[in-house]
């Protein structure tokens, strides 16, 4: 989902896979693309649930997903920049979900 709303772009692609590791273990996330909906960016935290057991299940995500483009993109923050936005744009919004896991 990363790679979709970022238009391609390679998560943590300035980094090594230790560090990735390091910073995972703290509880670093990813924070949202530009464009991205807060009920996609949740269902992107959930899925980067450090338990396993607490991810949402397949049949969960396609359900969700198959929720009307009204209903699933309903949830644009007006801060959100247009899709395809420099991605340090991403860094401001929503930073209660990025924190979760810290």
């Amino acid at each position: 989902m990363y790679e979709i709303w970022s238009l391609g772009h390679k998560p943590f692609e300035n980094y090594t896979n230790q560090k990735c590791l390091r910073m995972l273990d703290s509880g670093f996330r990813l924070p949202p693309p530009p464009g991205c909906p807060r009920s996609i960016y949740e269902m992107m935290i959930q899925c980067w649930h450090p338990d396993t057991g607490s991810r949402p299940t397949f049949v969960q995500l396609v359900s969700r997903l198959s929720l009307s483009d009204a209903k699933l993109l309903s949830t644009v923050s007006s801060d959100t920049t247009a899709i395809g936005g420099p991605l340090e744009t991403g860094h401001q919004l929503y930073t209660e979900l990025q924190n979760m896991y810290q």
